[in-house]
C-alpha cells in the first residue's frame, strides 16, 4: 500500500487485528462432528475453504474465485485463570506456567505460519484415503485443537472391490507409461485384500540387507536362475518380522507354535491356500539354502539341527493344506465353467473395434505422409503399439511375457516358411515356459507390415523420449516394444486393458483369450491339438517332448488352425500388404483438409466454406480433430521450451503470450500439473533458463542454511522430479571408484580409521554432530560413565559403517512399492 494514505493503512491493520483478535478467540478450536460433514459434503475443499477463511485464514493458490468469509466457536480468554480454576487445579504453579508458555508459542506460530493454507495441500488432503485423520494431523500441527473425536474414529470408506488374483504381496503391476486413454490401476488404489493385509501389520518386514537375506537372494538369482527371486526374498522377510520384529534370525525354527500362527492369520486375512502355500515354499527354500549351501552344520550343529526339524514341520503343514488346495482349485474351475467360455468373435473384439483407426495411422505410415503436417500424436503412436500387443496376445493366444521379453534380434531374425511365403514365424526365447520352450507366432505378410512399420517409424519416435542417464543399460534398447516413456514395456496386461476401455469393449485376458482357444479344438484331431499345444507354448505337463524343438511349418499349421477356429477369411492370406488405402469417409475427408492446410504450431483452421469444400459433411469433425491436433503439439511445445526445470505457472503463461497465439491456447495450469523432465542430462545445458541460473548462482527451490554440527548446507525448498535439474557442480568431475577411494583415504587420514568421528548420529536427540564423543559429555548423556558414552559412540560407528556400505543404495522397485503401498508415509 505503498501509493495509499496513512488512513487507509491504519485501517487495514484495524482489520488485521480485529481479525487475529477472532482467531484467536473462536478459530483454533475445532469440532470433529462439523469437520465430519465437511468431508462428507459434495463439494469438501470448497466447504473446507468457506470454514477456514470464516475463521480469519487466507487460502492461497485457488484456480477459480471460492465464497467468503462468514461465522465461528470459543477459547479462555484468560489461560492461566482458567487452568487454576479448573484443568489444573491440582497442579504447581511452575506446571501452569509452562503450559502457558507452551501456548504462547503454539500462538505465535500459529500466527506467523499457520493462517495461510496452499490450494494445493488441501487437494491433497482431500484425495487422501484418510480424509478426516489427515485433517486433523495438519490442524493439530499448526497449533489448532480438534474436539469430540470419538474413542475410534470411523475410517475412510474401502470401495467394494471385486475379488482379482492379486492375493499375494507383488511387484508394482504397472508403470506409467504417460498414456492419453488411462484406465484406473487397481493396485494403486489398493485393494481390500492389500488395505487389510496392511492394517495386520503383515506386510512388515526386515531390511533385505540383513546377511542371511542377501545371501539367500544371491543364491536364487544367480544359483537357481530365478528372475522373480526378489518377491520369494520378500516373503521371507515378512515372515521372518513376524517371528521377530527386532531382529531377523534362524531361531524361528524353535517356535513352532509361533509358526503355524503365522500360516493360520494369512489366510484368515484373505489369502488363497495357493498362496499361503507359496509363503511355506518360499520359507522351506530358504532353510535348504542355509542347511545345505552354507557353513551352518559346522558353525553351530544343533540349530542345523533343529532347522531340519523345522523343515519336516513344514512338510506337515504342507501336506495337510494340500487338500484345501485342491478344493481352491475346483471352485475357481467351477467359476469358470458357470462364466462360459468365450468365443473366439468375442476374444478379437477389440481388434475388430480399433481396426478403423489403426489402419487410418497404418494408411499415413505405409503412404510415407509423415511430413510436418501429418505427424503422428501421442495417442496415435500408443494405438499402433497397443494394437499390435493385442494381435500377439489376444489374436496369437501368446502370454503377456512373450510381448514385453521380445526382442529387436528376436524380429530381425524372424523366418519366412518356405512352403508358404506369405507367411514369417517369430521366436521369443525368454517367457513364463522359456526353461523348456521357445514361444512362436506367425504373422502373414499384412501383419509383417504393420509391425515393420513400427519398428521403423514408431519405435525410434518413442526411444526418443527415453531420459538418458549415465547408469542406463542397453536393454531397453534392445525391447522390441517400447512405452510412450522410451521404456521397456513394463505389464502388456495393462496396456491390453486400456485399449478395451479405449474402445468400450468387455475385457478380454490372455488367460481368457488361451482358455478359449483350448476348448475351441476339443474337437479337432489329436495332431491338430498338439500342434495348437505347441503354439500356445503350455508348460510341460500338457506339452509332449516332441514339439518342443520346433519347425516353421508347424507353427504356420497351429496358426492357420487357430484363424479357422476365428472364421476368418482366406483372403487374409494375399501377398499384398493392404492398409494404405484402408481409409474410412471420415478419415479420408480429414487427409485431403490436411493437404490443404496441414496442422502446424502458428496455423489458423480453415473457415467453415474452405472446410465444407474439402470435407463435406465432415467438416465439423475435420475442424474439432485439426484443432485437437493443434493444442496436443503447443502443449508439447510448451513442455519441450521448459524441459529441465519446473516453471512456475505465471512463467508458462507469460511464455504462452509471446508466442502471439490469439486462439486454442493451452492452459498454464494443467501444464504445471503434467510437466515431467525431458530430454538427455548431455543437451541439458543448452537451456538458456539454466544457463542463467549457473552464470547468476540464484537457483530457484534451493536454499543456504547453517546445520548444527555441519555448517552451511543447501536445502530444498520444494519438492523436485526424477531426472529435473537441480543445480550445477563446479568441482571436478570423478568416477564412482575414484570417489570411494578418495573418501576412505580422507577419512583414514583425518581421523586414523573409517569414519570415525565424522557425522555421527545421537540416538537421544536423534541428530548429527561433527564430535559425538563432545557433544555426548556437555549435553546428552552429562551424567552418565565414560563407558556408556563410548558404548554409544562405537555402536554409531557402525551404524555409519552400515549406512556406507548398504543403506545408500535404493533399489526403485522398493521405492515403487512404497509408493503404491495404501499407508505411503509410514511405509
Amino acid at each position: 500500500m505503498k501509493n495509499s494514505s496513512e488512513a487507509d493503512i491504519l485501517a487495514v491493520v484495524e482489520s488485521a487485528k480485529r481479525a487475529a483478535s477472532n482467531l484467536m478467540r473462536t478459530g483454533r478450536v475445532w469440532e470433529y462432528s462439523l469437520l465430519s460433514r465437511i468431508m462428507k459434503s459434495p463439494d469438501p475443499i470448497g466447504r473446507m475453504i468457506e470454514e477456514l477463511q470464516s475463521r480469519g485464514n487466507a487460502v492461497v493458490g485457488i484456480p477459480t474465485k471460492d465464497p467468503a468469509p462468514a461465522v465461528p466457536a470459543k477459547t479462555h480468554w484468560s489461560l492461566p485463570v482458567h487452568l487454576r480454576r479448573s484443568c489444573m487445579r491440582t497442579s504447581s504453579e511452575a506446571d501452569i506456567l509452562a503450559v502457558v508458555e507452551s501456548a504462547k508459542r503454539a500462538v505465535s506460530n500459529l500466527m506467523r505460519t499457520g493462517r495461510v493454507w496452499e490450494y494445493s495441500l488441501l487437494s491433497r488432503i482431500m484425495q487422501s484415503p484418510d480424509t478426516i485423520g489427515r485433517m486433523i494431523e495438519e490442524l493439530e500441527s499448526r497449533g489448532n485443537a480438534v474436539v469430540g473425536i470419538p474413542t475410534e474414529a470411523p475410517t475412510a470408506a474401502v470401495p467394494a472391490v471385486p475379488d482379482v488374483p492379486v492375493e499375494a504381496p507383488a511387484e508394482s503391476s504397472s508403470e506409467s507409461s504417460g498414456e492419453l486413454y488411462q484406465c484406473p490401476d487397481t493396485t494403486k488404489q489398493g485393494t481390500s485384500l492389500r488395505e487389510r493385509m496392511a492394517s495386520l501389520g503383515y506386510y512388515k518386514k526386515h531390511s533385505l540387507d540383513h546377511d542371511l537375506l542377501v545371501s539367500f537372494a544371491k543364491f536364487l538369482q544367480f544359483d537357481m536362475s530365478n528372475e522373480n527371486f526378489k518377491q520369494e526374498v520378500e516373503n521371507v522377510a515378512r515372515f521372518l518380522y513376524f517371528m521377530d520384529p527386532q531382529q531377523a534370525s534362524l531361531l524361528f525354527v524353535r517356535q513352532h507354535e509361533k509358526s503355524r500362527e503365522y500360516f493360520l492369520k494369512l489366510s484368515e486375512a484373505g489369502l488363497s491356500k495357493q498362496t499361503v502355500q507359496n509363503y511355506i515354499k518360499s520359507v522351506k527354500r530358504f532353510l535348504k539354502f542355509h542347511t545345505g549351501s552354507t557353513d551352518l552344520c559346522f558353525t553351530d550343529r544343533v540349530l542345523h539341527e533343529d532347522c531340519k526339524n523345522y523343515i519336516s514341520f513344514l512338510d506337515n503343514i504342507q501336506t495337510a493344506t494340500s487338500k484345501q488346495v485342491s478344493k481352491e482349485t475346483t471352485r475357481k474351475r467351477f467359476d469358470t465353467f458357470q462364466e462360459g467360455v468365450l468365443s473366439s468373435t468375442q476374444v478379437t473384439a477389440v481388434l475388430a473395434a480399433a481396426k478403423k483407426d489403426f489402419l487410418a495411422v497404418i494408411g499415413k505410415l505405409h503412404a510415407g505422409e509423415c511430413s510436418p503436417g501429418h505427424q503422428l500424436t501421442l495417442t496415435e503412436l500408443q494405438l499402433v503399439l497397443y494394437y499390435l500387443e493385442a494381435i500377439v496376445i489376444l489374436e496369437h493366444a501368446q502370454r503377456p511375457g512373450v510381448v514385453e521379453h521380445m526382442t529387436v534380434t528376436e524380429w530381425i531374425s524372424r523366418r519366412r516358411d518356405d512352403t508358404r511365403p506369405g507367411f514369417v514365424v517369430v521366436a521369443v526365447k525368454e517367457h513364463k515356459t522359456a526353461a523348456t520352450q521357445v514361444a512362436t507366432f506367425v504373422l502373414t505378410q499384412e501383419q509383417e507390415m504393420w509391425f515393420d512399420l513400427y519398428f521403423s517409424e514408431v519405435r525410434p519416435v518413442m526411444l526418443g523420449k527415453k531420459r538418458k542417464r549415465v547408469e542406463d543399460d542397453d536393454e531397453t534398447d534392445e525391447r522390441f516394444f517400447i512405452s510412450s516413456t522410451g521404456k521397456a514395456i513394463y505389464n502388456a496386461s495393462n496396456d491390453l486393458e486400456r485399449l478395451h476401455k479405449k474402445y468400450q469393449v468387455p475385457k478380454v485376458t490372455s488367460q481368457m483369450a488361451r482358455r478359449a482357444y483350448k476348448t475351441a479344438t476339443k474337437e479337432l484331431s489329436d495332431v491338430q491339438k498338439t500342434k495348437v499345444a505347441g503354439y500356445l507354448t503350455h508348460s510341460t505337463a500338457t506339452a509332449e517332448k516332441h514339439y518342443r524343438m520346433k519347425e516353421r511349418g508347424s507353427a504356420v499349421d497351429a496358426f492357420l488352425i487357430l484363424r479357422n477356429l476365428r472364421g476368418d477369411s482366406d483372403s487374409d492370406q494375399s501377398d499384398t500388404p493392404r492398409g494404405s488405402s484402408a481409409y474410412l469417409t471420415d478419415q479420408a475427408a480429414y487427409d485431403k483438409l490436411l493437404r490443404s492446410y496441414p496442422v502446424t504450431l502458428d496455423g489458423v483452421p480453415p473457415n467453415r466454406s474452405q472446410r465444407k469444400s474439402l470435407a463435406g459433411e465432415y467438416e465439423r469433425y475435420c475442424y474439432d480433430r485439426w484443432r485437437s491436433e493443434q493444442l496436443e503439439r503447443r502443449v508439447q511445445h510448451v513442455l519441450e521450451h521448459f524441459a529441465r526445470r519446473l516453471p512456475s505457472e505465471s512463467r508458462v503463461k507469460a511464455w504462452i503470450m509471446k508466442q502471439g497465439w490469439s486462439a486454442n491456447l493451452p492452459d498454464a495450469a494443467s501444464i504445471v500439473q503434467q510437466w515431467k523432465p525431458s530430454g538427455g542430462i548431455d543437451v541439458a545445458m543448452d537451456s538458456v533458463v539454466l544457463q542463467k541460473f549457473c552464470r547468476t548462482q540464484r537457483w530457484k527451490g534451493l536454499a543456504v542454511a547453517d546445520i548444527e554440527g555441519k555448517g552451511r548446507g543447501v536445502l530444498v525448498t520444494r519438492p523436485f522430479a526424477l531426472g529435473e535439474v537441480v543445480c550445477d557442480y563446479h568441482g571436478k568431475v570423478v568416477s564412482r571408484q575414484e570417489g570411494l577411494a578418495t573418501h576412505t583415504a580422507t577419512a583414514e587420514k583425518e581421523s586414523g580409521q573409517p569414519h570415525s568421528r565424522k557425522f555421527l548420529l545421537c540416538p537421544i536427540c536423534k541428530k548429527t554432530h561433527w564430535s559425538l564423543p563432545v557433544h555426548l559429555r556437555r549435553s546428552c548423556m552429562r551424567t552418565s560413565s565414560e563407558a556408556d558414552i563410548l558404548a554409544v559412540v562405537e555402536s554409531a560407528k557402525r551404524a555409519v559403517s552400515n549406512l556406507l556400505r548398504t543403506g545408500r543404495v535404493w533399489e526403485y522397485s522398493l521405492l515403487s512399492r512404497i509408493m503404491q503401498s495404501p499407508d505411503t508415509i509410514g511405509r
